[in-house]
């Protein structure tokens, strides 16, 4: 591990005990990184643990159970992973809840947005839009301070965000889609970077439920995220600031795999005072 791209580097994965969030971890801990993997279910979390330890030895991992959503919990989370590996390079917001927390077959049977509990809804927005600015913003200071980091943002397809049935998906993954725009903007010429890694259609996780009928493999595979993943962890991503990057285009080189975040291709379009215009 020691030559791998990511040799010294400490990458803090949330949401790593299943789907998008191992698959990367494994390949992130195959490219030399240490890692502090966080989940709240601890059964899954001890498996990716071990599964990473396999790669990178005892001392490549620490599990952290933590919730994204509380603001202890996930200060805890990051003090406890620099205080086990003396630094933070990488932090990955991965943690989400998916459509299928809001219908069996979100795509053929999709709820109105009226119908949607709100509890579900509610919490939905807390895990995937306010649990990474509570992870961020714990992490970044120290970032900083060291002069080098990465926050990247898992969000989603454009399409995904207002299809039908994503009443509370949607709207939680383009909050976590402007405020990546913002988070890379307050964090220019420090060098720190926050920039979005989506797969780029649906991809094949239990966010996709069996009721849909989707075949599994005409979906985007998590290995599709690894490569990536690993890019954007590395300093080869040096420069990139407040991008989107599609994992099913990568393959395609980076100008088919990578636009700005946000889409500010949308236009400019509010009158905004002088003194207020960025």
């Amino acid at each position: 591990m020691a030559d791998g791209k990511l040799a010294g580097k400490v990458v803090m994965m949330t949401g790593a005990g299943r789907g998008l969030g191992r698959t990367m971890a494994l390949a992130l801990t195959e490219a030399g990184a240490k890692l502090a993997l966080v989940d709240l279910d601890g059964e899954e979390l001890q498996e990716v643990a071990g599964e990473v330890q396999d790669i990178g030895g005892g001392d490549a991992v620490i599990p952290l159970g933590a919730d994204v959503c509380d603001p202890d919990s996930s200060a805890t989370a990051i003090y406890y992973a620099i205080e086990k590996f003396g630094r933070l390079d990488v932090l990955f917001n991965n943690a989400a809840l998916g459509p299928q927390a809001v219908a069996a077959d979100p795509f053929g049977k999709p709820p109105k947005f009226w119908e949607l509990d709100p509890f579900t809804f509610i919490r939905m927005i807390d895990v995937n839009a306010a649990g990474p600015q509570l992870m961020a913003a714990a992490a970044v200071p120290h970032m900083i301070e060291n002069g080098w980091g990465r926050i990247i943002n898992i969000t989603t397809a454009l399409d995904a965000m207002y299809v039908p049935g994503m009443g509370a998906y949607g709207p939680s993954k383009a909050a976590l889609e402007a405020h990546t725009a913002i988070m890379a903007r307050d964090l220019d010429g420090t060098g720190v970077t926050a920039n979005v890694l989506i797969p780029g259609g649906p991809a094949n996780t239990r966010m996709i439920p069996d009721a849909t009928g989707i075949p599994r493999d005409a979906l985007i595979q998590p290995e599709d995220m690894q490569a990536p993943a690993v890019w954007l962890a590395s300093n080869d991503s040096d420069g990139h600031n407040g991008e989107r990057f599609i994992a099913g285009h990568w393959n395609e080189g980076l100008e088919k795999a990578s636009a700005p975040c946000a889409w500010p291709q949308l236009g400019k379009q509010a009158i905004l005072p002088k003194s207020i215009e960025r």
